[in-house]
């Protein structure tokens, strides 16, 4: 049987949910009982994991086939997948809450590769993960240490010993701690065989941002695939004493660990972590870019490729990234190196790249030619505020605003809705420059008006603008989406308000430097895009980012643009004109 595809795995598990609510049994019935049946056939003598087991599950037909597919896997592989397989099959709310989603084995061997190469010793100090459900990183580091002692002839009872004592892992959900410490015990088979004992590990249930404190300071190496959703109120004020100096709003829980790594880390300590993207650019990332500066040394950013195929029932972009906390004595350091992975795990370098230690974003390039792009953007002092723009998000919250709203222009008048305006959505944006607004009801049900009561209501923009897509995907071909809200559509309805899922640069300077449909023009230029990709790390264009985005020198754009060429050459011209950017670089550039 070959390796499951996402749709054949979506598959086995809804057989087995409709298997657990035949036999009214739970999810830790189900793993514990197939992972009970699997050491059974393949690891005779281990002692059960401290799962529940239901025999009588094993007389179904899907489960005997989820069974046979596990026994066909390497132990890694079909560890993630019965550990994904558990994760799927709890309550979705829960799920979502400990965010369980798993690394694939291939990305756990090219991080541990990574740290090798760093000079990580796997027969050598301490080794954590703070999040191990599954053991995805445990397992694999256990077989290398196992590796690496063999080869200096050490006895089955010493490795045991060794691994027992050296490597160490913790997680919120019991579940899974029985899982992990079950899957170590098949990873090191052999040597439980030959050493006629089983060793215990140290796999610790609990909260590694409460219950951790005691070890700040003590580990030698740190792996972690942390969760990632957005935290609470309460969890924040419970966090804040550890983290005060990384909390900004309401983070996401996986920055938390980030820090927590740090903090755990010994001096010189290293740590490989498996996160989104998003803690490389999004405001409320600041502090914690800020912390990362100053406290540790960013080795080097592997940017996987594939967004769909990482994790399970998650799209997301990922990031593998590698970190060194900084002695006292070691120099402060502002680059890093920066590959793209493959799913399969293998990467191409792309070259180094500068860290601002200014809790700006961090541009990292996702191509080797933008390590060039970036190299000559970084001498322009030019922001969107320097054309004359000023960037806004969209204020209108179509699901908690409470205002009245018309479906079309006939509707406004027909209420006699004076202060009626229009309101943009992103599904008006098209692409081109292009505003698609008649006042006619849509098709989609969107309100086409908003009455704010008062035409000089803040919310309401009465400049012409550039409005864009706020939610784009770097799998789109341009991730900057504008149109142009010009002063004749002004005239007629007399302003607009923005949706939020839109965002608005409006002109604030009776002259800029780029009226409004050069403007949305110079947003949708290849050279910006490519720009824009390295600094965002998120689906959202957010107007943090906006405001970082580096841009032409506008007197030197306009020089160009009077020769007769077009903004899209111009902006090219403008970027690389005086740089020492070689040939090749140019041509793929387009230039």
């Amino acid at each position: 049987m070959s390796t499951p595809t996402k749709p054949s795995f979506s598959l086995h598990i809804r057989e087995l949910r409709d298997v657990l609510k035949r036999r009214n049994a739970s999810p830790a019935a189900m793993v514990g009982t197939i992972l009970h049946a699997w050491c059974t056939q393949a690891y005779p003598g281990l002692t059960s994991a401290e799962l529940p087991v239901k025999r009588g599950l094993l007389v179904d037909v899907h489960v005997k086939t989820f069974l046979s597919m596990l026994r066909e896997q390497s132990l890694l592989d079909a560890a993630y997948w019965l550990s994904s397989a558990y994760a799927l099959l709890r309550e979705d709310v829960y799920r979502k809450t400990l965010a369980m989603y798993f690394t694939p084995p291939s990305l756990t061997e090219r991080l541990l590769g990574d740290l090798e190469m760093q000079g990580v010793s796997f027969d050598n100090g301490s080794f954590f993960d703070p999040a191990c459900g599954g053991a995805a990183f445990l397992a694999p580091i256990a077989h290398r240490m196992q590796v690496a002692l063999k080869a200096q002839g050490a006895s089955p009872r010493k490795i045991l010993t060794y691994v027992e004592k050296n490597l160490f892992g913790m997680d919120v959900d019991s579940a899974l701690c029985a899982l992990s410490h079950q899957f170590l015990k098949m990873a090191l088979y052999e040597e439980i065989r030959a050493a006629r004992r089983e060793p215990t590990f140290r796999i610790m249930p609990g909260n590694s941002l409460c219950d951790l404190d005691v070890f700040f300071g003590s580990i030698d190496v740190l792996v972690c695939n942390p969760p990632y959703r957005k935290t609470n109120k309460k969890e924040i004020e419970k966090y804040r004493d550890n983290f005060d100096e990384v909390i900004e709003g309401q983070p996401n829980i996986y920055g938390l660990f980030i820090a927590l790594s740090i903090k755990l880390l010994k001096q010189n300590g290293v740590c490989g972590l498996v996160t989104p993207t998003s803690f490389l650019s999004e405001q409320y990332f600041s502090k914690l870019r800020g912390l990362l500066m100053k406290e540790a040394q960013v080795l080097s950013i592997g940017m996987v490729s594939d967004r769909s195929g990482v994790f399970i029932d998650v799209l997301q972009e990922t990031a593998l990234t590698l970190l060194r906390r900084k002695s006292r004595t070691r120099t402060s350091q502002t680059k890093a190196f920066v590959s793209v992975v493959s799913r399969d795990g293998s990467y191409l370098n792309v070259g180094s790249c500068v860290l601002p230690n200014s809790g700006s974003s961090w541009p990292i390039p996702r191509t080797e030619t933008d390590v060039f792009l970036l190299k000559n953007a970084a001498t322009s002092k030019f922001r969107i505020k320097d054309y004359g723009y000023a960037v806004r998000i969209g204020t209108f919250v179509w699901n908690r605003d409470k205002r009245p709203v018309y479906m079309s222009a006939a509707e406004v008048k027909r209420r006699k809705a004076r202060t009626a305006v229009p309101l943009l959505w992103s599904s008006d944006i098209k692409s081109g420059g292009i505003l698609r607004f008649d006042g006619a009801k849509k098709e989609n049900g969107e309100p086409c008006f908003v009455d704010f009561g008062d035409m000089a209501h803040r919310s309401i923009i009465r400049r012409a603008s550039v409005i864009l897509q706020r939610v784009t995907s770097n799998d789109q071909s341009c991730r900057l989406i504008p149109s142009v809200v010009s002063k004749t559509f002004l005239k007629k309805y007399g302003g607009f308000v923005g949706e939020n899922h839109t965002v608005i640069l409006e002109q604030v300077v009776a002259k800029p430097a780029l009226m409004p449909k050069q403007m949305a023009e110079l947003l949708g230029c290849y050279v910006i895009d490519r720009y824009f990709r390295c600094i965002s790390g998120a689906t959202n264009v957010s107007a943090f980012e906006l405001s970082q985005l580096s841009l032409p020198d506008p007197a030197q754009l306009k020089h160009f643009l009077a020769r007769g060429v077009s903004i899209e050459v111009a902006s090219r011209m403008a970027v690389f004109e005086c740089s020492n950017i070689p040939v090749k670089a140019r041509s793929e550039l387009r230039i």
